[in-house]
């Protein structure tokens, strides 16, 4: 609910049912102070439940109320519906007008203290692909490490409180069968802080290469977290991760911002919900022609070529490499360069590639996650993303003339439709069999395609708090791909742009390295813009 003591109440009938809105505004009122009481009427379809569930979730999501109460037959059974098949879980009652008073109180009573009803959902395709091609040792969980200058104590029960910020997180995925798809479960009962604990080390990269290091047991839980205490200079840390088929990084980071101090002031910091009603195909918004020429440049890319960090994962260990680059000086070798920050933050990466002697060729296929999101699905939760295989050039070049390079062969991908045609692939995958689609998803997120996933994100160039505390630094933490040993996350913060290279265990001397000298290729081209 949006408050306590005034949640919005959503009245929905048809048009044959007959009721007086302002009695049930005046009962509601008694038990909620404030309370909105807002009323609006479906026609349900003969078809049954599934289309009347379909017309309510359309309704549901335009209005997001925090309560329903349902005054006829059909629309409480479109509300089952949704329960079972969309994971609606908010408090609903039923009520039919000629019970009258009583009957009405006794509905806002059950409406005030709700049993707990189990939901369910099917995973859309975006979203299943994750648990299809997850394994033991390519656990498919993302994440965010935040880092608290000192200041206030944070308590597991803030940190649970954020974490359930994430639409989705106190529930579990049930397994897929041969003829049952992959479905989020409610955990009637389960408190956020039961997915919480505390940790207190020095060092802020082996915590975070411990607890990432750990898969999540979906068939248990989607979610974690850990507050780490004791960190150098008196600082703290917050740990979370969630099954990538739960969030991708938009989701994740409004979530996170959306429980901050000053979220109202913080772009995208409106918390993010799951839809209810169909969200559309994505991949068609910009039309028909953009999404053929995506397909046939998703036809053309063909094999990724080969690179030092190819190769069976053996294991869930990782290591992960934290580096900070400063925003402004990134922003402005940029703009001496000719290119966006995010093109010159790829950049830094093949630059960085090559300058620690990676490189076994001319190319390095990265997979960039790509945003389809529209103005209709900016705040839902999920994955609503394609993606960009761009092979960043990692031969021998000076770092502008790379810069170009980086940003013509982004620019080809993105301005032609590539990751609406990916997004669009996703989805149709979605329509067939479960045993198909698992066999087809993992057929097609893997090595053979791509070297690694990597990403940049825009994020807060103010500073942010958090129960009075300043969040300082918030670095992305992205999953292996199957048959890849590397990725990394990059996310404008504050001053900084925070970067994250995950890399499986032994190649943790690469990832450090990469760090390192992304930093100091920053470093180097601010010396010579001042000298």
């Amino acid at each position: 609910m949006r408050t306590s003591t005034a949640p919005q109440l959503l009245v929905v009938s048809t048009e044959a049912t007959v009721f007086d809105v302002s009695t049930v505004r005046v009962a509601a009122q008694r038990v909620w102070p404030g309370a909105d009481v807002r009323a609006r009427v479906v026609s349900p379809s003969p078809a049954g439940s599934r289309r009347t569930g379909r017309l309510l979730g359309r309704l549901l999501d335009a209005e997001r109320p925090d309560l329903v109460l349902s005054t006829c037959l059909r629309t409480t059974a479109g509300l089952d519906w949704l329960r079972r098949h969309r994971g609606f879980d908010l408090p609903a009652a039923s009520w039919d007008p000629g019970d009258g008073a009583t009957g009405l109180d006794r509905a806002l009573h059950r409406l005030a203290f709700p049993a707990a009803r189990p939901a369910t959902r099917r995973l859309p395709a975006a979203d299943a692909l994750f648990a299809h091609v997850e394994t033991p040792a390519v656990p498919q969980h993302v994440g965010t490490a935040l880092v608290f200058e000192p200041g206030p104590a944070l308590t597991v029960e803030q940190a649970a409180a954020m974490l359930a910020t994430v639409p989705g997180a106190l529930g579990r995925f049930s397994s897929a069968s041969a003829t049952r798809a992959v479905r989020w479960c409610a955990v009637p009962g389960r408190s956020a802080s039961a997915l919480v604990d505390i940790t207190d080390v020095a060092d802020l990269e082996s915590a975070v290469d411990t607890f990432f290091s750990v898969p999540l047991q979906p068939a248990h839980a989607v979610a974690a977290a850990r507050l780490v205490t004791g960190l150098a200079d008196g600082r703290s840390a917050l740990l979370v991760k969630l099954h990538h088929a739960l969030a991708d990084g938009m989701t994740m980071l409004q979530a996170l911002l959306s429980d901050t101090d000053d979220a109202g002031r913080l772009s995208w910091a409106s918390r993010p919900v799951s839809p209810m009603g169909d969200v559309g195909v994505p991949g068609l918004r910009g039309g028909v022609r953009p999404v053929l020429s995506g397909l046939a440049r998703l036809a053309a890319a063909g094999r990724a070529p080969e690179a030092v960090t190819d190769g069976e994962v053996p294991d869930a260990q990782r290591h992960h490499a934290l580096g900070l680059l400063p925003g402004r000086d990134v922003r402005s070798a940029a703009r001496a360069a000719g290119v966006s920050a995010a093109e010159y933050v790829l950049t830094l990466f093949a630059q960085a590639w090559h300058d620690v002697g990676a490189a076994r060729g001319d190319r390095f296929r990265l997979m960039v996650p790509w945003s389809v999101r529209g103005t209709d699905s900016l705040r839902l939760a999920g994955n609503h993303t394609g993606a960009a295989s761009v092979d960043l050039p990692v031969g021998r070049l000076g770092l502008t003339h790379r810069a170009e390079r980086v940003a013509t062969a982004l620019r080809s991908r993105t301005e032609t439709g590539v990751p609406e045609a990916g997004s669009l692939v996703v989805q149709a995958l979605g329509a067939l069999p479960v045993p198909l689609h698992r066999a087809l998803a993992r057929r097609m997120y893997r090595r053979d395609w791509f070297n690694a996933v990597g990403t940049v994100m825009p994020g807060p160039r103010r500073e942010v708090r958090w129960h009075d505390a300043v969040m300082s630094q918030a670095y992305p933490v992205l999953p292996l791909a199957p048959g890849t040993g590397l990725a990394w996350g990059a996310l404008t913060w504050g001053p900084w742009i925070t970067v994250c290279v995950t890399v499986r265990a032994d190649f943790a001397p690469l990832a450090d390295a990469l760090a390192h000298r992304m930093s100091t290729l920053v470093a180097d081209s601010a010396v010579r813009e001042t000298s």
